[in-house]
């Protein structure tokens, strides 16, 4: 993905994948949901891990062009186990922003690649394999990750999870409070407190992640509106946009 942002503010949200990038222009605000700020400034390498909360606006004006790819923790895990042959369980990135001029081009030079019409789809894959494989053996952790705040209530578990399985049929709080197993006032609260978010913004994530993988893939607009549960093309756009600051047919090319 690449995009360009004059003025556009992410709302709170947390990616399924590791989000990979660089800044190529100007300065992102980066405010991770514990209330962490930073600035990811033009050349630098940006990683979220999958799961964490956060929030991005312009740092200065005129905003900030990046590149973007979005890669699986499975897929990363399995380039750490092919370079060096132990076995790890997990892989994590302790620092969302990180100075590393040569891996920052590596990345660069992969992603635009990617983009290309005369490169063979070898040369792709093997440019983008390099450059993954450098930043994970230069920067991540692949101890297990540290729980951050404590182990999840079992009540919020049940509820988020009842969400992830539910989320097109738009649930109401009173039925997800009750496979909760708590009041719907003390889940509101208990599931803020946990997931960083409300339940009805974890829902909406939960939807416009669905819809990036079904655009992603190509399927039509309309189709993809009705599988993640909205009634129309145009709410799935305004949604899609808010979020990934471009409307989906855009992000589609």
């Amino acid at each position: 993905m690449t995009a360009s942002y004059r003025t556009h503010r992410f709302p709170p949200h947390a990616h399924d994948e590791f989000a990979i990038g660089v800044i190529e222009r100007g300065a992102q605000a980066f405010l991770e949901g514990r209330g962490r700020r930073l600035i990811m400034p033009e050349g630098a390498i940006c990683v979220i891990n999958p799961g964490q909360l956060h929030e991005g606006r312009p740092a200065i004006e005129g905003g900030w062009d990046y590149r973007m790819v979005y890669v699986s923790a499975s897929a990363l895990l399995g380039l750490v186990r092919d370079a060096d042959g132990a076995p790890q369980r997990s892989v994590h990135f302790p620092d969302v922003v990180m100075d590393d001029p040569d891996t920052m081009l590596l990345f660069r030079t992969a992603h635009i690649c990617s983009e290309s019409h005369d490169a063979s789809q070898l040369e792709k894959t093997s440019r983008l394999t390099t450059a993954m494989t450098q930043l994970v053996l230069r920067h991540a952790s692949t101890a297990r990750r540290p729980s951050i705040g404590g182990a999840m209530p079992g009540a919020v578990r049940r509820a988020r999870d009842y969400i992830d399985a539910h989320f097109v049929d738009n649930p109401s709080l009173d039925v997800i409070a009750q496979v909760a197993g708590m009041s719907a006032y003390h889940l509101l609260r208990e599931f803020k407190k946990s997931v960083g978010v409300a339940p009805h913004a974890y829902l909406v994530q939960r939807r416009v992640a669905l819809a990036k993988h079904l655009v992603l893939r190509g399927v039509p607009l309309r189709q993809v509106a009705i599988e993640v549960g909205y009634c129309d093309q145009g709410h799935l756009s305004r949604e899609f946009s808010r979020f990934f600051g471009v409307p989906p047919g855009i992000a589609r090319q």
